[in-house]
């Protein structure tokens, strides 16, 4: 078998950071090659290859919540992780993920630990997971968080599942709708306007507002399409400024309903993750923290990490839980009623559950919500647009009489 050239970047025994290049048969060899020497790696790579957004992409959430329950099982059933693992990628179908999988047993046999390992791939599996599995490792609890780890990725998945089918249908109606209002605007109204006009008949003010709008599409579209591109280029490139996701944010929570489910998602899972958290054995402020960082939610993660401060002030935490915005009322006093870290940990997870459930429901009945508003505002573009063929139509009708 030929040697294949790898870029490292390692941690010495002294902490600092070092990297380099080494030849060997496999990257699994790589890394254990450079672990004889006294190195930790970081990262290791095919020299000259890089690993694009796409190829990280390519392993997905419900791939990570799927391994996180394989990683329970085998921790419950305390068969050694490095050859669990081994067994796990053996059975893995896609590369990409067979490939971390092994990469990560490999690891483990070479006598790293598993959240040193997954730290590698913390593009993959997110901070929070990370500094999660490694409290759980150090109390020894890791069967019972990697089992909670994954309930909370499932239910993370199935909720975004239920918004995307709750919001299908009206955007599906939307498109079509949008489609055929094209065609009648850029094509017919004008051949209509210009059979009105030969025939004698004054136009009112739908009908030429409307033929003037075709018309404009007809000879100018790349203007339009220009100015819609730039648009979608305008709000992407604004959403990732800390100004523009801070925006984007409240503008959601202003939004009737949609507001509500934002702030229910976000409520359930921060306390899904402050729960996993103090189980695990984290203090309370970094539990806190690191609940707030797994929202995802800027304004929240601020108020978060604001919570975390106040409470290593001195304060309790039923004063500082009260200071939030973004809580609603039964989670703060649930929380505020937590008198110890197990008691708070139950509190916390008994938030999710309501939460979670109350997420699910507004979900569900959004359709009944969006169906209504876009039915009167079809029909009121539809009778703009009919108006302005019939009325000139009913004009014409009358001049033949």
């Amino acid at each position: 078998m030929s040697l294949t050239k790898y870029s490292y970047n390692a941690l010495d025994a002294a902490g600092a950071k070092c990297k380099g290049k080494v030849s060997a048969k496999s990257e699994q060899e790589a890394y254990r090659m450079l672990s004889s020497r006294g190195l930790t790696p970081t990262k290791i790579a095919t020299a000259g290859a890089s690993r694009g957004p796409m190829t990280r992409d390519a392993i997905k959430l419900e791939d990570v919540a799927a391994f996180t329950r394989e990683l329970s099982v085998l921790v419950e059933a305390k068969i050694p992780l490095g050859r669990g693992l081994q067994s796990i990628a053996e059975h893995e179908s896609r590369p990409r993920q067979r490939e971390m999988v092994r990469d990560l047993a490999s690891m483990i046999e070479a006598g790293s630990r598993i959240t040193d390992a997954l730290t590698k791939y913390k593009d993959v599996f997110g901070e929070v997971y990370i500094e999660t599995m490694r409290a759980a490792e150090k109390t020894g609890n890791l069967g019972e968080v990697t089992m909670h780890l994954a309930d909370m990725l499932e239910k993370q998945i199935e909720s975004g599942q239920q918004l995307k089918r709750a919001l299908t249908y009206p955007v599906i109606v939307m498109v079509f709708v949008t489609l055929a209002l094209g065609v009648i605007i850029i094509f017919v109204v004008p051949r209509f306007g210009k059979i009105f006009e030969a025939n004698g008949v004054e136009l009112p003010l739908t009908t030429r507002v409307v033929q003037a709008i075709g018309d404009s599409i007809k000879a100018a579209w790349w203007g339009y399409a220009a100015a819609l591109a730039g648009t979608i280029v305008g709000l992407v490139a604004a959403y990732r400024t800390p100004r523009g996701r801070d925006l984007f944010e409240h503008g959601l929570l202003r939004i009737p309903h949609i507001g509500k489910i934002v702030v229910a998602t976000t409520t359930a899972r921060f306390t899904r993750v402050l729960s996993i958290c103090l189980g695990s054995g984290l203090d309370l402020m970094e539990a806190v923290e690191i609940g707030g960082r797994a929202t995802g939610r800027p304004l929240f993660i601020r108020e978060a990490d604001a919570m975390s401060d106040s409470l290593r002030s001195g304060e309790m935490l039923a004063e500082v839980v009260q200071t939030s915005n973004y809580l609603p009322g039964f989670a703060t006093r649930m929380l505020g009623a937590g008198k110890d870290s197990k008691e708070l940990a139950k509190a916390s997870s008994v938030i999710a559950r309501h939460y979670d459930r109350e997420a699910e429901h507004l979900s569900k009945n959004i359709n009944s919500l969006i169906e209504p508003m876009m039915t009167i505002a079809m029909a009121g573009i539809v009778l703009l647009v009919a108006l302005s063929v019939f009325l000139p139509m009913w004009q014409m009708i009358k001049i033949s009489h």
